[in-house]
């Protein structure tokens, strides 16, 4: 066992130095990495590594058999997944590696985890859950209570096992001394609590591994709805620049580790229970599924991102939206981040466009074209969202080149002294201008109205364009742009530009309005340009023994 005094320094580690992994780490982190060389160049090599989860051949990914005395044996990193009636007890096994895994000299680690991913409909919200046994004590078999008790809660459990390196020395006939490690078996009892329902079952899945937690969960959220219109909506992740490599471009967003699972919002309450579970989620009753929406990487805002369309919605219908992330597959699971709900809108009077080819920032829903001479000619093409976009974009573009000319005459490659900002570069000029126009030549539609939302109508349009051209079908209320987008071109342009904000608040809410949080799906103005953040937007693992993994790995090292 770990001495005392090695135990005290773990503790005062534990709470004075160490962060958790961020997610984009520890999430992907392969189970035949050695953790503790990890640590050690942490600096160096953490930030420019990609981990992922390494396949492990299983001879069975599901169990059939019951209550047997020796239990079914699990492999490392490949959960299984079986079904337990009400009262009943499963029994499994884990034969511990102790030439591999987390923690050297002293103990290796073992992670359990598992999810619910069915129950019975009758539970109550206080009903005791599924309960997980573990020990390295054979007879616990015999006698549960011997053994670590974890209970399912809100359909997820984990556990950790201790297990001590006890060395053997044996000395044969020619005095030859071996010492060796002797086998070690993790057992495993999972039992069902008494239900009135004498054919209450559940199903749930349960992993092992030595290196990692099987299953994990995420209280924030690791996806946000960009903008809706009656029938779609536009949904993406966070920052994945860490978990990317290369050019965005060259990724295929099919193979990515990131999926979402649409619900209808009337089983918002489905998941009561079963809400960290990564398997619930999979197998609940979906009513758009990962391989009926379209998905890509994009880059919009200065970062990897992976983007979801989702289509052949209902107008006014309010849904839930669960982004999982799978480690290696179904088979080898996943974790489950926070679900976010959003709402479409009514009526046809905003569509949603997104990936122009100029104004390539912009994605939300704009004024619906009512010009029945351009819905009717040739150039519609295959879709009026088609038309839409290249109305908008090309009405833009024209617009800038006028401004590029005007940038031209700016000594933009000169010596320092002659540059007009030491600061800011021509490039920053062009994107901070280009933002600008767009924002304020492709208006942001909604049918919603909140505070500093503009009612249009056929004789308030924001330009002639809007008027003569797409001629907006229905009345809508405008999306004004965020001030800073205007007042980015006074700080990244040449004075002699003569470029000039708003300052008071009555001028000001006449063209744009300020950022101002209304809701998490409906923004007080419409902003386009890089998202600035203080951090790093990978998210980190709220998992209980994160700190425990890092602390006891440094421990070992010292």
């Amino acid at each position: 066992m770990i001495p005392p005094f090695i135990l005290l320094l773990f503790l005062i580690i534990n709470s004075s130095y160490c962060e958790p992994f961020e997610f984009d780490f520890f999430q992907n982190l392969d189970p035949s990495t050695n953790l503790t060389e990890i640590i050690n160049n942490n600096n160096n090599s953490i930030s420019n590594n990609v981990f992922k989860v390494q396949n492990f051949d299983s001879k069975s990914s599901s169990s059939s058999s019951s209550s047997s005395s020796s239990g079914e044996g699990l492999q490392e990193f490949t959960p299984i997944r079986d079904t337990i009636l009400q009262s009943e007890t499963k029994y499994y096994s884990f034969s511990v590696n102790t030439k591999s895994g987390i923690g050297d000299f002293y103990e290796l680690l073992i992670f359990l985890s598992g999810n619910i991913c069915t129950q019975p409909l009758n539970l109550l919200e206080n009903d005791t859950s599924l309960a997980v046994y573990y020990s390295f004590n054979s007879t616990m078999f015999t006698n549960n209570e011997i053994g670590q008790m974890q209970l399912f809660k809100d359909g997820f459990f984990q556990g950790l096992a201790d297990l001590p390196l006890t060395e053997t020395t044996t000395t044969t006939n020619n005095d030859t001394t071996t010492t060796t490690v002797p086998e070690k078996i993790l057992y495993i009892a999972v039992r069902a609590p008494e239900n009135t329902n004498r054919t209450a079952q559940w199903t749930y899945q349960i992993g092992v591994s030595q290196h990692d937690l099987v299953f994990q969960w995420d209280d924030r959220s690791w996806g946000s709805i960009v903008d809706v219109d009656d029938n779609s909506a536009l949904i993406v992740t966070g920052n994945l620049t860490k978990l990317s490599l290369g050019n965005y471009l060259d990724l295929n967003a099919t193979n990515s580790q990131f999926s979402l699972y649409l619900y209808s919002y009337d089983n918002k309450d489905y998941f009561q229970g079963m809400n960290n579970s990564w398997c619930a989620v999979r197998s609940g009753p979906v009513l758009v599924k990962p391989e009926e929406i379209e998905t890509k990487f994009i880059a919009r805002h200065g970062s990897i991102q992976q983007q979801f369309m989702v289509n052949n919605l209902n107008a006014s219908t309010k849904y839930i939206a669960y982004i999982v992330m799978d480690f290696e597959g179904v088979e080898y699971g996943g974790a489950v981040l926070r679900p976010f709900e959003f709402e479409t809108m009514d009526g046809t009077a905003c569509e949603l466009i997104y990936d122009l080819e100029f104004c390539d920032q912009v994605a939300y829903s704009v004024p619906a074209i009512g010009n029945s001479l351009l819905l009717a000619s040739s150039i519609a093409g295959a879709d009026n969202k088609t038309l839409t976009k290249k109305l908008y974009d090309d009405y833009a573009k024209s617009l800038y080149t006028n401004f590029l000319k005007g940038l031209q005459q700016i000594a933009c490659d000169t010596v320092p002294e002659a540059i007009y900002s030491n600061l800011k570069s021509c490039q920053d000029c062009a994107q901070s201008y280009k933002n600008w126009l767009c924002a304020v030549t492709i208006p942001r539609c909604s049918t919603k109205n909140f505070t500093g939302y503009i009612h249009r109508n056929e004789t308030n349009q924001r330009n002639e364009f809007l008027a003569d051209v797409i001629q907006p079908n229905q009345d809508y209320y405008e999306v004004l742009p965020c001030v800073n987008v205007c007042q980015a071109i006074v700080r990244d342009c040449p004075a002699n530009f003569g470029f000039l904000c708003p300052t008071k608040n009555d001028s000001i809410k006449l063209s744009y309005y300020w950022d101002v949080h209304v809701s998490d799906q409906w923004p007080s103005c419409n902003y386009l340009g890089p998202l600035k953040s203080s951090k790093s937007g990978a998210i980190k693992l709220i998992i209980n023994w994160t700190i425990v993994v890092v602390s006891f790995t440094l421990m070992v090292v010292i």
